[in-house]
């Protein structure tokens, strides 16, 4: 073995011996969370929240005199947050199957995806629009938190007033109850 081989086998042995302790979780093993870590953060913000199971909360927000509920959610090491924005069923009518339409529409919410940072918009089996974010449970502080929390109220104000207006026709954002 030359001598390349040997220090980069040194450093191999180094870094695998010391990465390995007996606090630190194989990769098999999923990392147990708890929804209080995020209730804390919540009312250390004073912000309201319903609690739906040991790994669901919703966060209801108004937005220009509209209410959505963004939902966070624990996946075994991600907490994700995700709102429905509109549904398919309250685009203008004939519009959810118009492809010229959906083009423009795909377009801005890639082109707002690209431009804004946090923000990722995306669309369910039904066609359903939402935004969400998500973020690594373990490394998760209240900082990280709430800049990757408030990208969903903001990515849905964004929708709301620059997107829905421009659409033709337009789409009427109504929120949900």
């Amino acid at each position: 073995m030359n001598r390349v081989a040997k220090k980069s086998a040194e450093i191999k042995g180094t870094v695998s011996k010391t990465s390995r302790n007996k606090e630190t979780p194989t990769k098999t093993e999923p990392i147990k969370n708890s929804i209080s870590k995020i209730q804390e953060f919540l009312e250390k913000r004073n912000l309201n929240y319903e609690v739906i199971d040991e790994q669901t909360l919703i966060v209801p927000y108004e937005i220009d005199g509209l209410l959505f509920k963004p939902t966070i959610s624990l996946n075994d090491k991600w907490i994700v947050v995700t709102s429905l924005i509109v549904k398919s069923t309250d685009l203008p009518e004939g519009k959810c199957d118009d492809p010229s339409y959906l083009v423009q529409l795909f377009r801005k919410l890639l082109r707002a995806i690209h431009e804004l940072p946090e923000i990722n918009y995306d669309i369910d089996d039904q066609d359903n629009i939402y935004v969400s974010a998500d973020m690594r449970y373990d490394i998760t502080d209240i900082d990280n938190f709430f800049s990757e929390f408030l990208a969903i109220p903001y990515g849905i104000k964004y929708f709301v007033e620059k997107i829905a207006p421009t659409m033709d026709p337009a789409i009427d954002v109504k929120g949900f109850d």
